[in-house]
């Protein structure tokens, strides 16, 4: 089982370090959607500056899991970029789209690395939480 943690955090890193480097150093073409719905998805969030936020998350999410440096905290601050990252490249894009194969890749991945630390969320769900003497 820990080989299999390993290689799904090594994948969502292969996918997060590249896709949020890119944005600060260009290291290739920044895909701005074929569809309608999707390309203005792009261009609000680009104009808007909150695509510097989301690829300034993919990269510190990417570090963190590829070092192990906050993995959990990091992994649940990504989630909502996971999310739209799966939105956009699933519902935008087209359910038989290439991209969509993506966007499925790194939303699962994502909720796995979570469920393979779900014991570290666990005090987050306690009902009556008491204050530490």
């Amino acid at each position: 089982m820990k080989y299999a943690i390993w290689f799904v955090r090594l994948l969502f890193a292969a996918w997060m370090l590249p896709a949020g480097l890119n944005y600060f150093v260009p290291l290739f073409w920044q895909p701005e959607g074929n569809m309608p719905l999707s390309t203005e998805l792009f261009h609000a969030l680009f104009d808007s500056g909150l695509f510097g936020l989301v690829k300034a998350v993919e990269l510190i999410a990417g570090i963190s899991v590829l070092t192990g440096f906050y993995t959990p905290l990091a992994l649940v601050m990504c989630m909502p970029v996971s999310f739209c990252v799966w939105y956009w490249d699933t519902p935008l894009q087209g359910w038989g789209s290439a991209s969509s194969i993506y966007g499925w890749a790194v939303l699962i991945c994502n909720c796995l690395l979570c469920l393979a630390y779900v014991d570290r969320y666990k005090a987050m769900f306690v009902l009556r939480a008491k204050v530490p003497a």
